[in-house]
């Protein structure tokens, strides 16, 4: 085997190991929701960006796990009329390849949540990736204690691209920073943050 041969083998041991290790990270905040928090996960499935246009895509290197206060009201389409949590893994970053793995967390409040269909599709990453850091459709505010807000700039583009949503808050933090003995803290204790950030 060629040193170029034994790279590639090599690299794609890493990205599978990796994946891995993101799937019991996911795997592990469901279980930590559902028996020690004030959190059930919204959908049950892990949204990730796979499209098929560019090759970049073929490699999935991010990934999002919603949330729901267990306290809020269900609704009859399987969802609870209160904000949605999103855990979104994101490994590698194109637009910038220095930063390193990063944990987002984030609280999206919508105007209408019940007018939504049952379940999701992984077509929904989109609503739940693009507010965090598209400036054309989203308004910034500055950070505050760790925590950035946006807004859609315009009602037809919080209806039409991010199924009306009204304000999304979130933070980050390195994904080397959380671990099976810090989760809970880490990622729900800072949901908490954001739940009673205004």
């Amino acid at each position: 085997m060629n040193s170029v041969e034994e790279n590639i083998r090599n690299a794609f041991i890493a990205v599978h190991k990796t994946h891995e290790n993101v799937n019991k990270l996911m795997e592990y905040c469901r279980t930590i929701a559902n028996e020690k928090t004030n959190y059930n996960t919204a959908n049950g499935k892990i949204l990730r960006w796979q499209p098929e246009r560019d090759y970049y895509s073929w490699c999935m290197d991010d990934f999002i796990l919603l949330f729901q206060r267990k306290t809020d009201t269900k609704l009859t389409n399987e969802w609870r009329d209160g904000p949605v949590y999103a855990v979104e893994i994101m490994l590698s970053n194109y637009e910038n390849p220095e930063q390193m793995p990063t944990i987002y967390l984030s609280k999206f409040e919508y105007e209408d949540i019940a007018s939504w269909d049952k379940g999701f599709s992984q077509s929904n990453f989109w609503s739940f990736y693009y507010p965090l850091r598209d400036e054309d459709t989203m308004v910034y505010q500055p950070n505050v204690e760790g925590i950035t807000q946006a807004t859609p700039k315009t009602k037809e583009i919080a209806d039409l691209e991010y199924r009306g949503l009204s304000k999304v808050s979130f933070m980050d933090l390195p994904m080397m920073n959380v671990n099976a003995e810090n989760v809970e803290d880490k990622i729900f204790g800072n949901f908490e943050k954001l739940y009673h950030s205004k």
